[in-house]
Protein backbone atom coordinates (compact mmCIF):
# COMPACT_ATOMS: atom_id res chain seq x y z
CA UNK A 1 0.00 0.00 0.00
CA UNK A 2 3.33 2.47 0.99
CA UNK A 3 4.43 2.62 -2.59
CA UNK A 4 2.22 5.16 -2.77
CA UNK A 5 3.96 7.69 -1.30
CA UNK A 6 6.93 6.74 -3.16
CA UNK A 7 4.98 6.52 -6.41
CA UNK A 8 2.62 9.84 -5.48
CA UNK A 9 5.12 12.13 -3.75
CA UNK A 10 8.46 11.41 -5.73
CA UNK A 11 10.72 9.84 -3.41
CA UNK A 12 12.52 8.40 -6.24
CA UNK A 13 11.86 11.05 -8.65
CA UNK A 14 11.26 14.73 -9.56
CA UNK A 15 8.04 15.68 -6.63
CA UNK A 16 5.22 16.73 -8.41
CA UNK A 17 3.92 20.05 -7.98
CA UNK A 18 -0.07 19.64 -6.81
CA UNK A 19 -1.01 21.55 -9.35
CA UNK A 20 0.34 19.14 -11.81
CA UNK A 21 -1.31 16.43 -9.60
CA UNK A 22 -4.58 18.36 -9.87
CA UNK A 23 -4.25 17.89 -13.82
CA UNK A 24 -4.12 14.06 -13.50
CA UNK A 25 -7.24 14.08 -12.09
CA UNK A 26 -9.88 11.64 -14.39
CA UNK A 27 -13.42 10.72 -15.74
CA UNK A 28 -15.25 9.75 -12.81
CA UNK A 29 -16.85 6.22 -12.82
CA UNK A 30 -19.68 5.88 -10.92
CA UNK A 31 -22.53 2.86 -9.94
CA UNK A 32 -25.84 3.53 -8.18
CA UNK A 33 -25.01 1.74 -4.66
CA UNK A 34 -28.29 -0.37 -4.78
CA UNK A 35 -27.39 -2.16 -7.71
CA UNK A 36 -24.02 -4.06 -5.85
CA UNK A 37 -24.28 -7.26 -5.44
CA UNK A 38 -23.46 -8.62 -1.62
CA UNK A 39 -20.36 -10.29 -3.04
CA UNK A 40 -19.42 -6.49 -3.93
CA UNK A 41 -19.87 -4.29 -0.95
CA UNK A 42 -21.62 -4.16 2.22
CA UNK A 43 -23.74 -0.68 2.87
CA UNK A 44 -24.65 -0.66 6.81
CA UNK A 45 -28.45 -1.40 7.38
CA UNK A 46 -29.02 1.79 9.82
CA UNK A 47 -29.35 4.64 7.96
CA UNK A 48 -29.23 8.19 9.99
CA UNK A 49 -31.89 10.72 10.40
CA UNK A 50 -32.40 13.02 7.90
CA UNK A 51 -30.26 16.55 7.46
CA UNK A 52 -31.21 19.67 5.81
CA UNK A 53 -28.50 18.69 3.32
CA UNK A 54 -30.17 15.26 1.91
CA UNK A 55 -33.03 17.03 0.34
CA UNK A 56 -30.17 18.05 -2.21
CA UNK A 57 -29.93 15.69 -5.34
CA UNK A 58 -26.00 16.61 -5.56
CA UNK A 59 -23.43 15.49 -2.52
CA UNK A 60 -20.04 17.26 -1.54
CA UNK A 61 -17.67 14.82 -0.03
CA UNK A 62 -14.86 14.75 2.31
CA UNK A 63 -11.57 12.96 2.17
CA UNK A 64 -11.41 9.84 4.45
CA UNK A 65 -8.01 8.08 4.95
CA UNK A 66 -7.52 4.75 5.76
CA UNK A 67 -5.85 4.34 9.98
CA UNK A 68 -2.71 3.75 8.61
CA UNK A 69 -2.52 5.96 5.94
CA UNK A 70 -3.40 8.69 8.69
CA UNK A 71 -0.51 7.28 10.85
CA UNK A 72 2.05 7.61 7.90
CA UNK A 73 1.39 10.75 6.23
CA UNK A 74 2.81 13.81 6.95
CA UNK A 75 0.43 16.80 7.01
CA UNK A 76 1.99 17.92 3.62
CA UNK A 77 0.87 14.98 2.31
CA UNK A 78 -2.44 14.96 3.72
CA UNK A 79 -3.28 18.29 3.05
CA UNK A 80 -1.90 17.04 -0.95
CA UNK A 81 -4.80 14.58 -1.04
CA UNK A 82 -7.41 17.14 0.96
CA UNK A 83 -6.58 19.56 -1.98
CA UNK A 84 -7.12 17.11 -4.73
CA UNK A 85 -10.48 15.77 -3.33
CA UNK A 86 -12.08 19.28 -2.78
CA UNK A 87 -11.22 19.49 -6.54
CA UNK A 88 -13.63 16.09 -7.13
CA UNK A 89 -16.81 17.21 -8.32
CA UNK A 90 -20.28 16.57 -6.37
CA UNK A 91 -22.09 13.21 -6.42
CA UNK A 92 -25.42 12.37 -7.42
CA UNK A 93 -26.96 11.09 -4.22
CA UNK A 94 -27.09 7.76 -3.84
CA UNK A 95 -23.75 6.79 -5.87
CA UNK A 96 -20.32 5.41 -5.42
CA UNK A 97 -17.75 5.79 -7.48
CA UNK A 98 -13.97 5.62 -8.40
CA UNK A 99 -12.00 8.29 -10.27
CA UNK A 100 -8.11 7.93 -10.52
CA UNK A 101 -5.54 10.86 -10.28
CA UNK A 102 -2.09 8.68 -10.10
CA UNK A 103 -1.21 6.29 -12.83
CA UNK A 104 2.25 4.95 -12.57
CA UNK A 105 4.58 2.57 -14.61
CA UNK A 106 6.46 -0.24 -12.48
CA UNK A 107 8.54 -2.95 -13.14
CA UNK A 108 5.20 -5.51 -12.99
CA UNK A 109 2.75 -3.35 -13.96
CA UNK A 110 0.61 -0.16 -13.06
CA UNK A 111 0.47 0.85 -10.23
CA UNK A 112 -2.76 3.09 -10.08
CA UNK A 113 -3.76 5.80 -7.07
CA UNK A 114 -7.38 6.47 -7.15
CA UNK A 115 -10.38 7.82 -4.95
CA UNK A 116 -13.32 5.41 -3.88
CA UNK A 117 -16.35 7.78 -3.36
CA UNK A 118 -19.57 7.35 -1.43
CA UNK A 119 -22.42 9.81 -1.79
CA UNK A 120 -24.87 7.47 -0.17
CA UNK A 121 -25.76 8.20 3.48
CA UNK A 122 -24.35 4.76 4.86
CA UNK A 123 -21.21 3.51 5.19
CA UNK A 124 -19.85 1.24 2.45
CA UNK A 125 -17.56 -1.60 2.97
CA UNK A 126 -15.68 -2.52 -0.76
CA UNK A 127 -15.09 -6.41 -1.58
CA UNK A 128 -14.16 -7.94 -4.74
CA UNK A 129 -14.53 -5.29 -7.13
CA UNK A 130 -13.93 -5.23 -11.10
CA UNK A 131 -11.92 -2.78 -12.40
CA UNK A 132 -10.35 -1.80 -15.55
CA UNK A 133 -8.35 0.90 -17.10
CA UNK A 134 -9.16 2.53 -20.37
CA UNK A 135 -6.97 4.10 -22.26
CA UNK A 136 -8.48 7.26 -25.31
CA UNK A 137 -12.20 5.16 -24.30
CA UNK A 138 -10.05 1.84 -24.94
CA UNK A 139 -9.91 -1.00 -22.43
CA UNK A 140 -6.16 -1.42 -21.91
CA UNK A 141 -6.13 -3.75 -18.43
CA UNK A 142 -8.96 -5.11 -16.28
CA UNK A 143 -8.96 -7.13 -12.38
CA UNK A 144 -11.08 -8.58 -10.08
CA UNK A 145 -9.52 -6.91 -6.35
CA UNK A 146 -10.20 -7.50 -3.40
CA UNK A 147 -10.45 -4.03 -1.19
CA UNK A 148 -11.41 -5.40 2.22
CA UNK A 149 -8.48 -4.05 3.61
CA UNK A 150 -9.31 -0.89 2.01
CA UNK A 151 -11.68 -0.73 5.15
CA UNK A 152 -15.02 1.35 5.44
CA UNK A 153 -16.20 4.75 3.76
CA UNK A 154 -18.27 7.05 5.88
CA UNK A 155 -21.20 8.45 4.29
CA UNK A 156 -20.59 11.45 1.84
CA UNK A 157 -16.45 10.32 2.03
CA UNK A 158 -13.65 10.19 -0.64
CA UNK A 159 -10.78 7.31 0.47
CA UNK A 160 -7.35 6.89 -1.62
CA UNK A 161 -5.74 3.79 -2.28
CA UNK A 162 -3.27 2.41 -4.43
CA UNK A 163 -3.42 -1.02 -6.33
CA UNK A 164 -1.30 -2.71 -8.96
CA UNK A 165 -2.28 -3.67 -12.57
CA UNK A 166 -0.33 -6.60 -12.99
CA UNK A 167 1.28 -6.96 -16.50
CA UNK A 168 -0.89 -10.36 -16.59
CA UNK A 169 -3.68 -7.99 -16.53
CA UNK A 170 -2.68 -5.82 -19.42
CA UNK A 171 -5.11 -6.34 -23.08
CA UNK A 172 -1.95 -5.11 -25.02
CA UNK A 173 1.39 -3.65 -24.95
CA UNK A 174 0.21 -0.22 -26.69
CA UNK A 175 0.71 2.54 -23.93
CA UNK A 176 0.24 5.43 -26.49
CA UNK A 177 -2.68 7.60 -24.98
CA UNK A 178 -3.73 10.87 -24.57
CA UNK A 179 -6.13 10.02 -21.84
CA UNK A 180 -6.85 7.46 -19.61
CA UNK A 181 -9.27 7.11 -16.90
CA UNK A 182 -10.59 3.85 -14.31
CA UNK A 183 -13.87 1.92 -14.53
CA UNK A 184 -15.68 0.40 -11.77
CA UNK A 185 -17.54 -3.25 -13.18
CA UNK A 186 -19.94 -3.87 -10.39
CA UNK A 187 -23.48 -3.74 -10.05
CA UNK A 188 -26.69 -6.06 -11.21
CA UNK A 189 -28.48 -5.44 -14.84
CA UNK A 190 -30.88 -6.82 -16.54
CA UNK A 191 -28.23 -6.90 -19.26
CA UNK A 192 -25.24 -8.11 -19.58
CA UNK A 193 -21.66 -7.33 -21.42
CA UNK A 194 -20.12 -10.37 -22.57
CA UNK A 195 -16.78 -8.87 -23.23
CA UNK A 196 -14.09 -11.83 -22.22
CA UNK A 197 -13.20 -12.88 -25.49
CA UNK A 198 -12.88 -16.39 -26.03
CA UNK A 199 -10.04 -17.31 -28.90
CA UNK A 200 -9.79 -20.67 -30.37
CA UNK A 201 -6.41 -21.75 -30.14
CA UNK A 202 -6.09 -22.44 -33.91
CA UNK A 203 -7.80 -19.09 -34.56
CA UNK A 204 -5.45 -17.74 -32.50
CA UNK A 205 -2.20 -18.84 -34.00
CA UNK A 206 -3.42 -17.23 -37.54
CA UNK A 207 -4.27 -13.69 -35.87
CA UNK A 208 -2.29 -10.82 -35.92
CA UNK A 209 -2.24 -8.49 -32.52
CA UNK A 210 -3.78 -5.86 -34.64
CA UNK A 211 -6.66 -8.50 -35.52
CA UNK A 212 -6.65 -9.03 -31.91
CA UNK A 213 -6.80 -5.61 -30.12
CA UNK A 214 -9.44 -4.96 -32.95
CA UNK A 215 -11.95 -8.23 -31.60
CA UNK A 216 -11.09 -7.02 -27.73
CA UNK A 217 -12.29 -3.53 -28.76
CA UNK A 218 -15.41 -4.72 -30.81
CA UNK A 219 -16.13 -6.93 -27.86
CA UNK A 220 -15.90 -4.04 -25.37
CA UNK A 221 -17.74 -1.28 -27.69
CA UNK A 222 -20.89 -3.13 -28.46
CA UNK A 223 -23.98 -2.79 -26.58
CA UNK A 224 -25.12 -4.78 -23.37
CA UNK A 225 -27.45 -7.76 -24.49
CA UNK A 226 -30.23 -9.28 -22.67
CA UNK A 227 -29.52 -11.68 -20.00
CA UNK A 228 -30.40 -15.25 -20.84
CA UNK A 229 -29.96 -14.19 -24.67
CA UNK A 230 -27.35 -14.78 -27.33
CA UNK A 231 -26.31 -12.61 -29.98
CA UNK A 232 -24.61 -12.83 -33.30
CA UNK A 233 -22.78 -9.90 -34.92
CA UNK A 234 -20.83 -10.07 -37.94
CA UNK A 235 -17.45 -7.96 -37.98
CA UNK A 236 -15.30 -8.82 -41.09
CA UNK A 237 -16.45 -10.54 -44.64
CA UNK A 238 -14.39 -11.02 -47.65
CA UNK A 239 -13.62 -13.09 -50.96
CA UNK A 240 -10.81 -15.49 -52.06
CA UNK A 241 -9.17 -15.64 -55.10
CA UNK A 242 -11.27 -18.86 -55.23
CA UNK A 243 -14.34 -17.35 -54.86
CA UNK A 244 -14.88 -18.28 -51.80
CA UNK A 245 -16.50 -15.74 -49.14
CA UNK A 246 -15.08 -15.76 -45.82
CA UNK A 247 -17.04 -14.11 -42.97
CA UNK A 248 -16.39 -13.53 -39.43
CA UNK A 249 -19.10 -13.46 -36.69
CA UNK A 250 -18.41 -12.77 -32.66
CA UNK A 251 -20.95 -15.10 -30.67
CA UNK A 252 -22.04 -13.30 -27.49
CA UNK A 253 -23.53 -15.21 -24.74
CA UNK A 254 -25.31 -13.76 -22.18
CA UNK A 255 -26.73 -16.75 -20.41
CA UNK A 256 -25.64 -18.55 -17.47
CA UNK A 257 -24.94 -21.79 -19.10
CA UNK A 258 -22.28 -22.65 -22.29
CA UNK A 259 -23.84 -21.71 -25.29
CA UNK A 260 -23.77 -24.99 -27.49
CA UNK A 261 -25.79 -24.89 -30.76
CA UNK A 262 -26.36 -27.78 -33.20
CA UNK A 263 -26.91 -26.12 -36.51
CA UNK A 264 -27.68 -22.07 -37.22
CA UNK A 265 -29.10 -20.98 -40.58
CA UNK A 266 -26.96 -18.06 -41.94
CA UNK A 267 -28.20 -15.51 -44.55
CA UNK A 268 -25.57 -12.39 -45.87
CA UNK A 269 -27.45 -9.48 -47.84
CA UNK A 270 -25.65 -6.45 -49.67
CA UNK A 271 -26.43 -3.15 -48.66
CA UNK A 272 -29.40 -3.60 -51.78
CA UNK A 273 -30.79 -6.35 -49.39
CA UNK A 274 -30.11 -8.72 -52.31
CA UNK A 275 -29.24 -12.34 -50.48
CA UNK A 276 -25.22 -12.98 -50.97
CA UNK A 277 -25.25 -16.58 -49.33
CA UNK A 278 -26.68 -18.57 -47.06
CA UNK A 279 -27.29 -21.82 -45.61
CA UNK A 280 -27.65 -24.04 -43.13
CA UNK A 281 -24.19 -24.61 -40.62
CA UNK A 282 -23.32 -27.49 -38.89
CA UNK A 283 -22.25 -25.50 -34.84
CA UNK A 284 -21.87 -28.57 -33.33
CA UNK A 285 -18.47 -28.00 -32.69
CA UNK A 286 -19.48 -23.87 -31.51
CA UNK A 287 -19.07 -23.55 -27.57
CA UNK A 288 -19.21 -20.08 -25.76
CA UNK A 289 -18.91 -20.09 -22.15
CA UNK A 290 -21.39 -17.89 -20.15
CA UNK A 291 -20.69 -14.08 -20.21
CA UNK A 292 -18.05 -14.74 -23.11
CA UNK A 293 -17.55 -13.81 -26.27
CA UNK A 294 -16.15 -16.20 -29.48
CA UNK A 295 -15.37 -15.40 -32.70
CA UNK A 296 -16.24 -18.07 -35.67
CA UNK A 297 -15.25 -17.81 -39.19
CA UNK A 298 -17.99 -19.33 -42.11
CA UNK A 299 -17.33 -20.22 -45.34
CA UNK A 300 -19.04 -19.76 -48.45
CA UNK A 301 -18.15 -21.91 -51.43
CA UNK A 302 -18.67 -20.48 -54.89
CA UNK A 303 -21.56 -22.60 -56.06
CA UNK A 304 -23.43 -21.32 -53.33
CA UNK A 305 -22.66 -17.68 -53.44
CA UNK A 306 -25.80 -16.50 -55.23
CA UNK A 307 -24.38 -12.56 -56.25
CA UNK A 308 -20.76 -12.91 -56.59
CA UNK A 309 -20.02 -9.32 -57.45
CA UNK A 310 -21.88 -7.99 -54.46
CA UNK A 311 -20.62 -5.05 -53.01
CA UNK A 312 -20.04 -5.73 -49.39
CA UNK A 313 -18.62 -2.61 -48.01
CA UNK A 314 -21.84 -2.82 -45.77
CA UNK A 315 -23.57 -5.97 -45.68
CA UNK A 316 -26.13 -7.90 -43.02
CA UNK A 317 -25.77 -11.15 -41.25
CA UNK A 318 -28.98 -12.45 -40.07
CA UNK A 319 -29.13 -15.71 -37.96
CA UNK A 320 -31.76 -18.10 -36.94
Amino acid sequence: MFSFMKNLFGKDQNSRSIEELKKEIQEESGIDAAELKSSEADLEADVPAPTPAATSNRVHTELSLHPMWEQELDAEKKYTLRFLQAELPDMARGLVSVTGFSMVPQPNGLAVTMFFRNATDRTVRFKNIRLAIYLDDNPFARIRVDLSEMGPIPPHSSRPWELLFPEESFLHDNFTFSRWKVMMKAGSSTHIWPRTLELDPEMEKRMTDRQKDRLEKLAHTLPPIPINTVEVTGFDIGKTKEGHLVAAMLFRNGMKDEYRPDQLELKISDADGDLVAGGVLDASTIRVQPGNSRPWLIVFPPDVVKKPDANLRRWVLEVE
